[in-house]
């Protein structure tokens, strides 16, 4: 199984990475391809509602930058992880833009393609109570959703206030590896 992980956060070691690479650890571990990607070194120009991807002007997207290399590799991959940090009730920026370049994943009329039947994992953290946001988790479960894809997980972290705070929690990076490990 060939999957893809993209952390939100520009913290390039902090929580959110640490849970996503936990899953990678275990998926690793049950034979798994693995690459993870952190948005924010990623100069992602956001969308620009040119629609050359609806029109079919372009394979998959006009914008010049890294993450548009990746989209072909999105299509090809069988699972995507995502993880975000929560930023004033929502995902991160890094995260929202990401979210919209997912367009060419849609035809005109916003019919899903390439990814139906695909798996998925959230990971989202903040400092307040994991039950505080869990919002965040049900819009990417239903934007996910949306485009037709499976729901392998949802990781929840709370109280993390501090940069290593996980660390502290060691039951949900444990829950991370085995949700890895049990992918298929």
């Amino acid at each position: 199984m060939k999957i893809m992980a993209f952390v939100g956060s520009p913290r390039k070691n902090g929580n959110t990475a640490k849970i996503v690479n936990a899953i990678g650890k275990g998926a690793q571990e049950s034979g798994h391809e693995f690459e993870v990607y952190n948005l924010a070194e990623m100069n992602n120009k956001g969308c620009l509602a040119c629609d050359a991807c609806q029109s079919k002007k372009v394979d998959f997207c006009a914008i010049d930058d890294k993450l548009t290399i990746l989209l072909p590799k999105i299509a090809d991959a069988d699972c995507i992880i995502l993880g975000t940090p929560v930023y004033m009730i929502h995902v991160s920026g890094h995260t929202k833009n990401f979210l919209d370049r997912l367009r060419p994943f849609l035809e005109q009329h916003n019919i899903p393609k390439q990814l139906p039947g695909k798996k998925y994992i959230t990971v989202t953290c903040s400092g307040a109570p994991a039950a505080a946001f869990t919002n965040v988790t049900e819009y990417l479960n239903q934007l996910f959703g949306y485009f037709k894809m499976e729901n392998a997980g949802n990781i929840i972290g709370g109280g993390l206030n501090e940069k290593d705070g996980i660390m502290g929690q060691p039951e949900i990076l444990k829950q991370a590896e085995d949700m890895g490990r049990k992918l298929r």
